[in-house]
C-alpha cells in the first residue's frame, strides 16, 4: 500500500479537508459494509474539473453497462441563446481491437451496420422555449458481430460556438427495452427512470467525449474528456484519429491498475476506524466479514480485507440496529441501513441508503480524513 492505516490520522488541514457542514468522524465505528466493486472507481483526483453529472463518477471509473438490455440510447439536448444558431451534434466514432476506426454514426451517417447504430436525425438548432433533442441508439451485440469492439459517443459543436455559451445543454446514457425498426420508428417516448447517466456540456469547448464502451467486458470507462478542435465545421470522422488515439491512451491508463481505488481507500478508512466487524459483499452471494485481532496491527487488518483474504465468519444480512457504521457502496441498496443509530454512508448511485440516519459523504471527504502521519 501507499500508505497503511497505521500511517493515517484525521487531518486537519489540506485540500482534501472535509467541506464546511461534513463532521469528521470522531468515534469508533461499530461495523462497517464495504463493496467490492468500489475496485472499478479510482479515487477522483480533480472533481472540480469535471461535468456536472447525475452521478459522479470519477474519470477512469469501468462501469457495466446496463445488463438488462442489448440496447442503449444516448441523448443530447440543448437550447440556444437568443439570436445565435446553434448547431450541436450526437455522433459516436467505432474502432475495431487494435483501435483502428472502421466507421460511424452521425448526421452524414444515420445507420451504421444495417441498425445496429441508429441515429434520430439531424437537428441544427435549438430555440427556445424547447430547444432540441438527437437520440442514438446502439445494439450491442449486433455492433460487437460487425467487428466493432470499442464505441465512443461524442458531442459535437457543428458551427463552434462553446458549450459554456449555452443556456441548458447536457448529454448521456439511458437502457431501453426492445428493437427500433429503422427512422421511421422515431425516437421512443423519455423516460427519465432509465437514465443512467446525464452530464452537462460545459466550458469553452467544442467536442466532448464522456466515455468509452467496451464491448466485449460490456463496460464503460468514463472519460469525461475534452479534445482541442480547429476552426471551420466539426465532425465526427475530421476527428476520427485524434479520438481513436485519446481513447487507446486513456484505456491503458485506466487499465494499467496505478492508481489508487475508492476500494483502498474504503479499505484503509475501515481498518482504522472500526473495531468490530468489517463485512464485504460483492464476493459471491454472502458477506465476508472480517475482524481483527488484539494484537493485529491496522494496515495487516487492511491488507487482508482489501486482498480477499480468507473471511473471518460469513454472513447474510448486515446486523445494523443501534449501530455506529461505516458503509461505502457502489449502489445505495443495502437493506436494513434504515435501523443504524448513526455513522456515515458513501454511495455512487442512490437508494434506499439515502433514507437511512448516516451522513452522506463523498469521495473527496474520505480521501480528506486521511493524511500521512508525521
Amino acid at each position: 500500500m501507499p500508505y497503511g492505516p497505521d500511517g493515517l490520522k484525521l487531518s486537519r488541514t489540506g485540500e482534501g479537508g472535509v467541506p464546511h457542514g461534513i463532521a469528521r468522524p470522531s468515534v469508533p465505528y461499530d461495523i462497517a459494509v464495504l463493496d467490492a466493486s468500489l475496485g472499478d472507481l479510482p479515487v477522483p483526483f480533480a472533481e472540480r474539473a469535471s461535468a456536472a453529472s447525475l452521478v459522479s463518477v470519477p474519470r477512469g471509473s469501468s462501469l457495466p453497462m446496463p445488463g438488462d438490455s442489448e440496447h442503449v440510447r444516448l441523448f443530447l439536448h440543448w437550447q440556444q441563446p437568443k439570436g445565435v444558431r446553434v448547431d450541436l451534434d450526437l455522433s459516436v466514432a467505432l474502432y475495431d481491437d487494435a483501435w483502428r476506426f472502421v466507421g460511424l454514426c452521425d448526421y452524414t451517417q444515420l445507420e451504421y451496420a444495417g441498425g445496429a447504430a441508429l441515429h434520430s436525425g439531424d437537428l441544427t438548432a435549438a430555440p427556445a422555449p424547447h430547444g432540441a433533442t438527437e437520440y442514438l441508439d446502439l445494439d450491442l451485440a449486433r455492433l460487437a458481430k460487425a467487428g466493432v469492439r470499442f464505441v465512443v459517443p461524442v458531442v459535437l459543436s457543428y458551427n463552434d460556438v462553446p458549450f459554456d455559451q449555452l443556456p441548458d445543454a447536457f448529454a448521456g446514457f439511458m437502457a431501453v427495452s426492445g428493437e427500433r425498426k429503422g427512422r421511421a420508428a422515431g425516437p421512443a417516448v423519455f423516460d427519465p427512470r432509465t437514465v443512467r447517466q446525464r452530464f452537462d456540456l460545459a466550458g469553452d469547448a467544442a467536442l466532448r467525449v464522456p466515455m468509452i464502451v467496451d464491448l466485449r467486458s460490456r463496460r464503460a470507462w468514463w472519460a469525461d474528456l475534452t479534445l482541442a478542435t480547429g476552426e471551420g465545421n466539426h465532425n465526427v470522422w475530421r476527428y476520427s484519429v485524434v479520438i481513436g488515439r485519446a481513447g487507446h491512451d486513456l484505456l491503458d491508463s485506466f487499465e494499467a491498475g496505478g492508481r489508487a481505488t475508492m476500494w483502498d481507500l474504503a479499505c484503509w478508512t475501515a481498518a482504522a476506524r472500526t473495531d468490530g466487524d468489517v463485512l464485504v459483499r460483492g464476493r459471491g452471494h454472502v458477506l465476508w466479514g472480517y475482524r481483527r485481532e488484539p494484537d493485529e496491527p491496522r494496515a495487516d487488518f487492511a491488507v487482508r480485507v482489501r486482498d480477499a483474504w480468507e473471511p473471518d465468519v460469513l454472513c447474510a444480512e448486515p446486523e445494523l440496529a443501534d449501530r455506529h457504521a461505516l458503509v461505502a457502496l457502489v449502489h445505495g441498496d443495502l437493506a436494513g441501513a434504515e435501523h443504524a443509530a448513526s455513522g456515515t454512508a458513501y454511495r455512487l448511485f442512490p437508494g434506499v441508503l439515502d433514507e437511512a440516519p448516516l451522513t452522506r459523504v463523498t469521495a473527496s471527504d474520505l480521501a480528506g480524513w486521511l493524511a500521512p502521519d508525521g
